[in-house]
């Protein structure tokens, strides 16, 4: 989430820090664990802690500054259950990709979306998707 928020590409990232975009995308969905190495340059590369970067606290914890303009509660919600992204997209029949970009609000998922994620997380719709946390 940090990457996206600034902006950096998956692949500009990955060759910065030596590995493929393919085992950087599997660290960020959660289908593989990151090796000690690979924080550490990881936390280097984002200049930040590797606690803040690997841990299952919920985002608005550890970067209240993401909370403006948020739109849903998916990626918080998702890692309080302590589900992987790849494993939360099975769930609700997406894409690891569009999952992400529903979670980081740079997409606007359908309402037939929003009801099948409201039941796997077992919250009302409006808790789930707002306009804006408060």
């Amino acid at each position: 989430m940090l990457r996206k928020k600034r902006a950096i590409k998956q692949y500009d990232m990955a060759r910065a820090l030596g590995v493929s975009p393919s085992y950087l995308s599997k660290i960020e969905t959660g289908s593989q664990e990151p090796t000690e190495k690979f924080k550490i340059a990881c936390s280097k590369y984002l200049k930040t802690s590797i606690e803040k970067l690997f841990n299952d606290n919920a985002v608005e914890d550890i970067f209240p500054e993401f909370t403006t303009g948020l739109t849903n509660r998916l990626w918080s919600r998702r890692r309080e259950m302590g589900i992987k992204q790849y494993d939360m997209a099975k769930k609700l029949k997406v894409s690891t990709p569009f999952l992400s970009k529903v979670e980081l609000g740079l997409l606007e998922p359908p309402e037939a979306f929003k009801k099948l994620a409201s039941k796997v997380f077992k919250m009302e719709m409006d808790e789930l998707f707002l306009s804006k946390i408060d």
